[in-house]
């Protein structure tokens, strides 16, 4: 009898534990993938957002071409976020022009 037990049952038993670690195995390799994919997703939109709001401080200060002292510092934040995302080089221009730009206006002395 308990060469019957053995012999069979423990199988059973190893095989019902190999097939339910095979399943866990694949549902966490599904969930693995899942974060990745959502990692990439969120990391492009970020870059995105980033991309857009130097642009935008870029747009609001190109007029004037003057850039204070505190944009200049945000711009500098945002842009060294933008590259560590992976950023390209066409933004690295526009801030490498309103570097160019003085931090007060030109008009502000003449009043």
């Amino acid at each position: 009898m308990l060469e019957f037990i053995l012999r069979y049952w423990l199988e059973a038993l190893f095989g019902l534990i190999v097939g339910v670690l095979a399943f866990a195995g694949r549902w966490l390799w599904k969930q693995v993938r899942q974060d990745r994919d959502n990692g990439r997703t969120l990391k492009a939109a970020m870059q995105a957002l980033l991309r857009a709001e130097i642009i935008n401080v870029y747009n609001h200060y190109e007029d004037r071409e003057c850039l204070p002292i505190y944009a200049r510092e945000n711009l500098h934040a945002l842009y060294k976020q933008y590259k560590a995302l992976g950023g390209n080089g066409a933004i690295e221009g526009l801030v490498e022009i309103a570097d160019t730009w003085p931090t007060s206006s030109k008009d502000e002395g003449d009043d």
